[in-house]
């Protein structure tokens, strides 16, 4: 259960800080998550959290990895090769040995192979970091694709040099060509067997589609599933996980053309999952990380406090030197990212504060033992601060310096503007089944009401909602005492059912002075209708009625009890009466003054006349829906044609607003489907 309560706990801190990032979008995303991870320490199973590499790797990193290899455009993978080549390897390799030396120079205790293993764990990027703190930034696309495909390997990178400096350290030894030879193995051995197991899991993939065997329950299992399994078979054989997953996902991203045979619908919920999972893993790499690093501090404050300033200086130095070598590396195009020479300065720039280190740099920390021999691992604390303040300083420096120097990212469709259209084409379609689908009212409005809420994204003014419903009661009121005035119900039951709308309506508004001009309209009705009638003329009849007929023979209390039970049928149609006259002058009101600024408002309203009008009148109108959801969807699109045609909206708006439709009418139609067969 304990498990349970912490991935609650994460997932609460995740949503959390998502929901206040569009609040202040100038911070990114990325900071809030990890400030509501040094929160979530707060809570006593987050004390002293130590993060587990091998349980992260597999759980957040492996799909995560495997989801940037399916999404990657192959092709382009391929024209650069020696790119990756040099920003994955050879970068890497060059900056572990130039940060060992470096290291054990300004930290002369430090024994030479665990400055190297340092040097391997805040040299992986993290570009789940970059795409958090560049998201509203209009990055360079050459350097950003540099980012992304090096991320994809450079980790590997990281990890085969951590294990083979973690291993000299161990053993007192160290052979330049185990090295190498280790080296290769690990790392081609991963990518090899990563392509085998892509291979086959693809293959299986495809035969089911072609057997009709992809349904949700299967395929979707399957996919989530892959790159656990691939990533556990790599390690067992001790190869590399992180690049099985990616070599798989790339694979898999070769044969999409063959796995996009699938239906329409699981090709929907397959990246509708995807897109929930990864946005979940993502969230949780920088929540770990905030819940990490309050322990981070606890440890090298009890270690060793006058040694912080220090250690705190490696850090800043390390991050220097490896904005340094990227800077040059892009600048000189190294790099292979073939830019014009006016645009190097610039992109060397961007592509060195772009190397951001997070969650791989603080896993692979942590997975540092914790004995040697019987004894704690030197220096253990003392790598993770120093890999932390490296973190740190890498999601610091982006942060402050990329909005300075980059534009922001420029959206091919104004959101606003698409907001604005959205809400006019529904508006558009309200008004015409309206206007044309009078029928059955009472499917029509439910069907208005559904379209004009998927068109809001905003809460309703309080305010507002409460004068269109003062409104709408007053004008129910109205058309009741006319029913009564033209002699289409009786007074008795236009006063029983008034009384229960001004009830109604003084409790929604908490007995404000709203609806208190209704209130004393009734008094003065019941004031009258009580001196024409007498105050307790109700009770006198009912006793006169029981000592009348209380020697009544059976035959004769039974024709009184029909006499009653047609007396309650008269009831029961005049308040059906007086509820459809209510019903549809009210509906009629709400249409005439819907505009597309009050939508949600008198949405609000119209969703409580026709919860409450469905209760009074029962009579299915599913059928009747589907055909007025369908028809709805045609005058959408005819909206979006007319705009197009008259060139009030741009064509990639009106392409989006197509898109729309057209995914709500699918949803919509798989919906009704799925209902039939139930």
């Amino acid at each position: 259960m304990e498990i349970f309560y912490a991935v609650v706990l994460l997932m609460v801190a995740t949503i959390v800080a998502n929901l206040v990032y569009p609040i202040f979008p100038r911070i990114p995303q990325a900071f809030y998550q990890i400030f509501a991870g040094a929160v979530l320490s707060l809570v006593p199973y987050f004390h002293h959290f130590m993060l587990e590499p091998e349980m992260f790797m597999l759980i957040i990193i492996a799909p995560l990895m495997f989801h940037d290899g399916q999404n990657t455009d192959t092709h382009s993978l391929r024209r650069h090769i020696p790119s990756i080549v040099s920003m994955a390897i050879t970068l890497a390799i060059l900056t572990v040995i130039l940060m060992g030396y470096l290291t054990r120079s300004i930290l002369p205790v430090l024994p030479l192979a665990l400055a190297f293993a340092l040097a391997a764990i805040v040299t992986p990027t993290d570009a789940v970091a970059v795409s958090s703190i560049t998201t509203n930034l209009a990055v360079p696309e050459k350097v950003m694709s540099m980012l992304e495909r090096e991320s994809l390997f450079n980790d590997a990178s990281g990890l085969v040099a951590f294990s083979l400096a973690l291993t000299a350290f161990s053993t007192g030894t160290f052979s330049v060509r185990f090295g190498i030879t280790h080296f290769l193995v690990v790392f081609l051995g991963g990518l090899l067997i990563g392509l085998v197991l892509g291979a086959i899991i693809t293959w299986g993939r495809i035969v089911m589609v072609q057997q009709g065997l992809d349904s949700v329950s299967v395929i979707i299992p399957y996919d989530v599933l892959t790159p656990f399994f691939i990533y556990l078979v790599a390690e067992h054989f001790e190869l590399s996980g992180i690049l099985a997953v990616v070599a798989a996902g790339l694979l898999r991203s070769s044969a999409l053309t063959q796995i996009r045979l699938s239906s329409t619908q699981m090709q929907l919920v397959s990246r509708s999952t995807w897109q929930i999972l990864t946005s979940l893993l993502n969230g949780f790499v920088f929540v770990l990380l905030g819940v990490s690093l309050p322990t981070v501090w606890q440890n090298i404050v009890a270690d060793d406090t006058k040694s912080i300033p220090l250690y705190v200086l490696l850090g800043a130095v390390l991050y220097a030197v490896m904005f340094l070598l990227r800077y040059l590396w892009v600048r000189l195009d190294w790099a292979r990212i073939h830019s014009q020479p006016k645009d190097r300065r610039h992109y060397g720039v961007i592509g060195a504060l772009s190397g951001i280190h997070g969650t791989i740099t603080l896993a692979m920390a942590f997975s540092l033992p914790l004995t040697l021999n019987g004894h704690a691992f030197p220096f253990r604390n003392t790598m993770i601060f120093i890999a932390a303040v490296v973190i740190i300083i890498s999601l610091l420096m982006p942060s402050l310096i990329l909005p300075l120097i980059l534009p922001n990212k420029e959206q091919p469709v104004d959101p606003a503007m698409a907001a604005q259209e959205r809400k006019k084409l529904v508006a558009y379609a309200a008004d015409r089944l309206v206007a044309e689908q009078t029928d059955d009212p009472t499917a029509t409005q439910s069907v208005v009401a559904i379209l004009t809420s998927q068109s809001n994204n905003y809460f309703p003014d309080r305010q507002v909602v409460r004068d269109i419903m003062t409104a709408a009661n007053n004008l129910e009121i109205s058309s009741i005492q006319q029913m009564a005035d033209d002699g289409v119900v009786t007074q008795a039951y236009a006063n029983r059912y008034v009384r229960g709308l001004v009830r109604k309506m003084r409790r929604d508004n908490h007995f404000s002075l709203t609806g208190m001009g209704a209130w004393w309209k009734f008094l003065l009705h019941r004031a009258s209708h009580r001196v024409l009638f007498g105050r307790n003329g109700r009770r006198r009849t009912q006793r006169e009625i029981r000592k009348k007929y209380q020697h009544l023979t059976p035959e004769q209390r039974q024709a009184l009890q029909q006499k009653r039970q047609d007396d309650h049928t008269g009831i029961w149609e005049a308040y059906r009466a007086m509820e459809n006259q209510g019903y549809t002058d009210v509906m009629a009101y709400l249409t005439k003054i819907s505009t597309v600024e009050n939508q949600s408002e008198v949405n609000s309203v119209r969703n409580f006349y026709n919860v409450r009008h469905r209760r009074l009148d029962r009579h299915k109108t599913n059928r009747h829906e589907n055909e007025l959801f369908i028809q709805a969807f045609q005058y959408e699109y005819t909206y979006v044609s007319q705009q197009r045609a008259a060139q009030t909206i741009p064509p990639a708006l009106a392409d989006e607003l197509y898109q729309q439709i057209s995914t709500d009418q699918m949803l919509y139609m798989q919906t009704v489907t799925q209902t039939d067969n139930d």
